[in-house]
């Protein structure tokens, strides 16, 4: 398994995957250099620290769809482009079972997800030492660790599951209709639970709350239920993937 997965992170290598997530991780910078020379378009009211800064920069790109685009891609062409291309057959006799490749193409693309979380994260951290903290929006580079901050990192690791969940229903919908249509259906999915979320009844009950709803109330027992409902939701989706991939002739 360690192999394969060294094996699909050298594709993501060759195709300069990583390259495109570090541009990716650095949109704050825009935003950094916006508040440190006071540009009009950049509008920020109040004080920003540090953590509360970084989150709100990764909440941001995450409402612009980059990463759901993004990795939605990766899932669909790492295993739908495979099997268009024909390249899947030589996997398959390399590696012998089916369900160990899926499992490890998901864990490549799962963990450059966690990549750009953490970069994203760190560079945000980076440019608002560097260009917020002494600004007027700035409260210096002490950490505060409040409780409001560990909402956000929790409320942005939920991100995190949301989007290794929409990985793995592009991975399955590749398998049958083709990396594009595969890229166009995570999205449908998408649209679909941002349109329901708009109901608050059930908002709260669905994947991806916090990505989907703004202004969403916090409590430790909804982000511990988003998270298990996400895992066991990609786990759900892998489990029928693989029984479809077996009954799949290449």
């Amino acid at each position: 398994m360690k192999n394969l997965i060294e094996v699909e992170l050298f594709k993501f290598y060759k195709r300069k995957i990583f390259i495109s997530i570090t541009l990716l991780s650095s949109f704050s910078l825009i935003y950094a250099l916006g508040i440190y020379f006071k540009w009009s378009f950049i509008l920020i009211s109040g004080k920003l620290d540090l953590i509360a800064f970084a989150t709100t920069m990764w909440a941001l790109i995450m409402m612009l769809g980059i990463p759901l685009v993004l990795f939605s891609f990766l899932g669909a062409t790492i295993l739908g482009g495979e099997i268009t291309d024909g390249q899947i057959l030589l996997e398959i006799t390399r590696v012998y079972s089916r369900k160990k490749l899926i499992i490890g193409k998901f864990l490549s693309v799962s963990l450059v997800v966690l990549l750009c979380y953490l970069l994203n994260i760190l560079l945000s951290s980076l440019f608002y030492m560097l260009f917020v903290a002494n600004s007027s929006h700035g409260t210096g580079v002490k950490l505060h660790f409040m409780d409001y901050s560990i909402h956000l990192m929790l409320e942005s690791i939920t991100g995190v599951f949301f989007l290794i969940l929409m990985v793995s229903l592009s991975m399955f919908f590749s398998a049958s209709w083709g990396s594009f249509r595969a890229v166009l259906f995570t999205i449908i999915v998408f649209v679909i639970l941002k349109f329901v979320s708009n109901i608050q009844v059930i908002s709260i009950w669905l994947p991806g709350y916090y990505t989907l709803v703004d202004n969403a109330n916090y409590s430790h027992l909804t982000i511990l239920y988003q998270i298990i409902l996400m895992c066991g939701l990609s786990v759900l989706v892998l489990y029928v993937l693989n029984k479809q991939m077996v009954n799949k002739n290449f």
